[in-house]
This record gives structure tokens, sequence and C-alpha cells, in this order.
């Protein structure tokens, strides 16, 4: 993979990264006449990984997995409404993104409608309510919704049960018992340093480990500094020796994340449940909206793609389940400028050992809520349970209030 572009700004990140690093048509070959899916039985509960791809910016889900037949969804966007014939059809009534060939021709678990009961359109409120598990967003509790699980899937002795691929701590890893870190996709999960001058790196590195050491007279903010530092140089010596990337990633963003996800879920020393992938991609389609979706969901076919054949090279495709959601959808009817509005309600995938197709309650566009926008069918906090409790095994009230019930319907039942 090229890394061009990080390796040109390592040496201007890896002062800052070294601080934030321990803080915590109807698709062909499905319409082919005999052809079936092939259906993976799911691994036994305690192997099985989790990814979660955060879209952040509001994934428009009506685009992403379109009502192929609803004549509102037309009617309330005459300019960026997908035509039907080029949509990869699930069934008869809805069909993926022209752009996600590779999702259609694998099969997707499609959560259509999901959301919380009184949504906020800022951005940052809904993405806070998703990453802690907070629907109503008025517990706001300490822990993060993966860093919870991570408590309780986790070994407290291995370098990390849960991993961000992205700079800068994440809310929704934040954890009690475990540990959980952000780390740079493009440095190999390593702790910056400079790779062209093996004097410079190792001084670097010395210079860290001498301050990483705990002092009697710190105060709280240097001593939470000096163990930041501390499980980053752990993680980034235990990473020595990872399995190598498989070749053909594409050269993006998401690309250089999922490729190493892969090394990472690949190596059983690290003690990795779940790992977090913040989509480094603007979803906030205001204006162009049709052009702009089409370049991000090429973008994430591409890399979902590759990361799922990847896994299946790796001998891990019954053990990992990635999960794609966003803060929230956009609005319904268009704007005057060829784009969409925040909305409330949005999509969210399953790839992986799921039967595909959708499952719950799709929403209906001729009910919407007094700003115009779908209203949610399908409660953030039952997606979340069905993460926890269907695929990992954790009840769900001990993650998440209120003892939600998972979708049911998610994985194949197989004799």
């Amino acid at each position: 993979m090229n890394r061009t572009t990080v390796e040109r700004r390592k040496v201007l990140r890896a002062g800052a990264a070294a601080g934030v690093l321990g803080a915590t048509g109807v698709f062909g070959a499905c319409a082919r006449k005999g052809w079936r899916r092939p259906v993976l039985r799911p691994g036994p509960v305690p192997q099985r990984r989790l990814v979660v791809i955060e879209m952040a910016g509001g994934c428009d889900g009506l685009s992403m997995v379109a009502p192929i037949g609803d004549p509102d969804y037309r009617r309330l966007r005459p300019n960026t409404a997908i035509p039907a014939g080029q949509l990869h059809a699930i069934d008869g009534h809805w069909g993926y993104h022209p752009a996600l060939t590779r999702v259609a021709l694998l099969g997707a678990t499609v959560v259509a409608g999901v959301g919380v009961a009184a949504p906020d359109l800022s951005h940052f409120e809904m993405m806070n309510r998703w990453q802690t598990g907070d629907p109503d967003g008025r517990s706001r509790p300490d822990t993060g919704f993966l860093g919870r699980l991570c408590d309780v899937l986790g070994d407290p002795h291995a370098p990390a049960a849960g991993v961000s691929l992205g700079l800068g701590a994440t809310p929704a890893l934040a954890a009690e018992r475990v540990t959980t870190l952000s780390v740079d996709p493009g440095n190999y999960g390593r702790f910056p340093a400079f790779d062209e001058d093996d004097e410079l790196t190792e001084a670097w590195l010395a210079a860290h480990r001498a301050l990483s050491r705990p002092d009697r007279a710190d105060g709280p903010l240097l001593a939470a500094a000096r163990a930041g530092t501390a499980t980053a140089l752990r993680f980034s010596d235990a990473t020595d020796g990872l399995p190598p990337e498989w070749p053909g990633y594409p050269d993006t963003g998401l690309g250089a994340q999922l490729c190493l996800a892969a090394q990472l879920l690949a190596d059983e020393r690290l003690g990795v449940r779940i790992v977090h992938v913040p989509m480094d991609a603007d979803f906030d389609t205001h204006t162009g909206h049709p052009d702009r979706f089409t370049a991000l969901m090429a973008e994430f076919d591409a890399a979902v793609g590759t990361f799922r054949d990847d896994l299946a090279r790796r001998g891990l495709a019954d053990r990992v389940l990635i999960a794609a959601h966003s803060e929230f959808g956009r609005r319904v009817p268009e704007n005057d400028g060829y784009g969409l509005d925040h909305g409330a309600a949005g999509t969210a995938l399953l790839l992986g050992p799921t039967v595909a197709g959708l499952v719950g309650e799709p929403p209906s566009l001729r009910r919407l809520d007094a700003d115009d926008n779908v209203i949610a069918t399908v409660p953030m906090a039952e997606f979340q349970a069905t993460l926890a409790e269907t695929w990992l095994g954790v009840p769900a009230s001990e993650v998440l209030a209120g003892s939600p019930r998972p979708i049911p319907g998610v994985l194949p039942v197989l004799k």
C-alpha cells in the first residue's frame, strides 16, 4: 500500500500523536438463475470480534439502501433519487446504491430506520449518544458503549482489548478495567517515530520510555500522561511481528484502516476484541449529494470488500462482524442545492456471518416527523444490544441501560 502521504506528515504528527495515543441496475450475480449466496456459519462466541465503522457526518440511509418502488421517494427527491434500474436489488422494495457492488455480492444485514425517539440535529450530540450508548442524552456515562464491551470481554493484562484506528481518543472506547487506545493506521500501530533515522528514533523512544515512568510527585494530569505514554509504548512493542498486510487494499484512508484492522485481529497476542474505525470522510452532503455520495459509497465498497476477502484468507470471516453506522440520516426532501440536510433515523449495515436482507421494521416515507425526517422504527439501543448480546454473547443489561432487546433474525439458524 502507498503510504507516502502518511510518511510526509509523520514528523509533524509524531509529537502530537504521542500525547493522545494512550488517552483512551439489478445486480447480475444475484439475479443469475440458480445462484444462491453462501451462508456462513458464525464462529464460536468466545472467538468473535467486532469492527465498527463510524460514518460521521450523517450518512443518507435512503441513498445507501434506497426504497426502489416507493413513489414518495422520487416525489420528495426529484433530483437526488437514484433511478430504480441502477440499484442492486435486495428485494422488490429496496436496493443497494449502484456503487455498493461488492456489498451487494457478499450480502449484508440492513437495519433501516435506526435511531432514537428524541433526535437532535447536532452532529456532536448524536455522535456522543451513539458512542456512549446513551439514546436520550441524559445519562452521560463516563465510559463508552464499546469500552464497556471491552471491560466485559477483554483481558486486563493484554496490550489492548479495543483499538481505535484514528488520531485522538474516542469516547466510544472509554473503559474502566482494560486497556483501550487509539493508534495511527498509517504507522502500523507503532509509537510515532522517525523511521528514516534510526539514531533519532532510538533517542526519541528512549526519551518517551523515561518520561512514561511514574513519579510519586506527579499530579493527576501528569500521571495520566505518563500512563498513556506507557500504554502506547507497550502496544507498540507488542505490534512487532504483526502478520503481514494483505496486498490489494485501495489507497484510501478506509483502506489503510481496514488493512491494519485485519492484521491486529489476526494477531492473538494482542488480545484485541473490538476495532473502532472512524471513517475519514465527509457524509455531510448539504450540497451536491449525488456525486459526493457516490464517491463515498465507492470508497466504502472497495475497502470493505477487500477487508472481507482478507478476513476470509486469514480464516477469520466467521469470527468478525462489521457494523457500519452514522450518527443520523438525512432529511427526506432534498434542498435547492441538490443536497440533503440533517435528518433523524438512518440506516446501518451488518456485514459478516449474518442473514442478508432487511431486518426490523422499515421506515415509512408517508409518516415523517415535523421536520420531514424519517421516524425511527428500530431503536439505537436495540441495534447496540444486537452487537453485544447476539454477536458477542454479552447480556445487553450489562452494557446498556434499560435492558434493550436485540433485533431478531440477524444470525442464521443452521442445523
